[in-house]
């Protein structure tokens, strides 16, 4: 028997003996009473005890978890490596957290959030903890949201294509008619009246900048370019036009030759293009961006970066989900990526990296 403080505990023997202290009687009660599953394993890992919630979520009784190795007993079948690293870091003195699954005694495999704590009495390793919450319903949940999402993505997308179509096919075209109405009556109201004369002149210059909004308009809603020769072209003439708009340069990296990929992630990394240049035109103050992307191993890199100043999370507004920076990351989640943006003195860099194995090549 060694003792360590007020603990005693019996290696190899599936008994943790406590001395009746009141601060024992405490740890007891808060062990035995938590809802969370708690299982205590000696230095060696075998089983010491476990409380009733431990017992409640796995099936197990004291005995048969005393008479079989843990992670060969509730461990999933595809994560028995997964566990099994688990325990040795563990063992070594490391605290880890992780979601993964584990197996009930009924066969049920259960998502669950886990803790494993080493527990070290006069700098030696005495035993672990592992704590264990069953999130099954929780992961559930999300995985519903997300889904829930990704059909309200794509319903907003395909709703924007629309629009833009029907600008692009109908209302483009009707203004450049009136355009070209215009242009033909300036001619035949050349000899007319000046007032006559400037009253055609000043309709027809209304008529062209209704019709270069709608076209930009029906530009960001979808560019036809992403459909038709892909994200390369689709960025060109993005950076194109702010660089227009703006008068801030746009200096582009981009691949001569790109394979097509899925519409999800060519738009997802357009809709990133485009937002980071809208927040360098609102915060930062950047004379020059610089964008490049780059495919790497079945993977998309793009990355955009400013060189301004004072524009950091806090000068970003915060906007609801599905728009915005915050948007953008979890679209990219959601199709396996993942968005970075880091913040400096000297300018904003925002990272996106996009796995390409579950797309397509033309």
């Amino acid at each position: 028997m060694q003792q360590h403080g007020f603990l005693q505990t019996h290696l190899g023997s599936p008994t943790l003996q406590i001395e009746s202290a009141p601060s024992a009687t405490y740890l007891r009660a808060l062990i035995e009473n938590n809802p969370i599953a708690i299982v205590v394993l000696d230095a060696d890992h075998h089983y010491t005890m476990c409380n009733s919630a431990f017992q409640r979520l796995f099936q197990y009784s004291s005995e048969e978890l005393a008479a079989s190795d843990l992670d060969a007993l509730i461990a999933a079948p595809r994560v028995v490596q997964e566990a099994a690293n688990l325990t040795r870091r563990v063992l070594q003195g490391e605290k880890v957290h992780t979601v993964t699954q584990r197996r009930r005694k009924d066969g049920m495999i259960v998502d669950v959030e886990l803790y494993g704590v080493p527990l070290f009495v006069n700098d030696e390793l005495a035993g672990v903890y592992g704590l264990y919450q069953d999130v099954t319903e929780r992961n559930r949940t999300r995985s519903a949201v997300r889904n829930m999402t990704d059909k309200l993505e794509h319903i907003q997308e395909e709703e924007r294509r629309r629009i833009a179509r029907d600008l692009h096919d109908s209302t483009s075209q009707e203004l450049a008619v009136l355009n070209w109405n215009l242009r033909r009556l300036m001619h035949l109201v050349s000899s007319a009246d000046e007032t006559v004369r400037n009253l055609v002149r000043q309709t027809k210059d209304l008529a062209y900048e209704c019709s270069e909004r709608i076209r930009s308009t029906s530009y960001l809603l979808h560019p036809p370019l992403l459909d038709d020769d892909g994200l390369p072209s689709a960025i060109t003439e993005l950076a194109e036009g702010f660089e227009q708009r703006s008068g801030i340069r746009v200096d582009l990296t981009l691949p001569r030759k790109l394979g097509r990929f899925s519409n999800e992630v060519e738009v997802a990394l357009f809709r990133i293009v485009q937002e980071g240049l809208a927040n360098v035109l609102r915060h930062s103050g950047s004379p020059v961006v610089h964008i490049s992307l780059k495919e790497q191993s079945n993977w998309l890199k793009l990355t955009l970066i400013d060189e301004g100043s004072g524009c950091d999370g806090e000068t970003i507004p915060r906007r609801r989900s599905g728009t915005g920076i915050n948007g953008m990351r979890e679209r990219l989640e959601q199709l396996g990526g993942l968005l970075t943006v880091c913040y400096a003195s000297n300018g904003t860099t925002i990272t996106a990296d996009l796995p390409t194995e579950n797309t397509f090549h033309a």
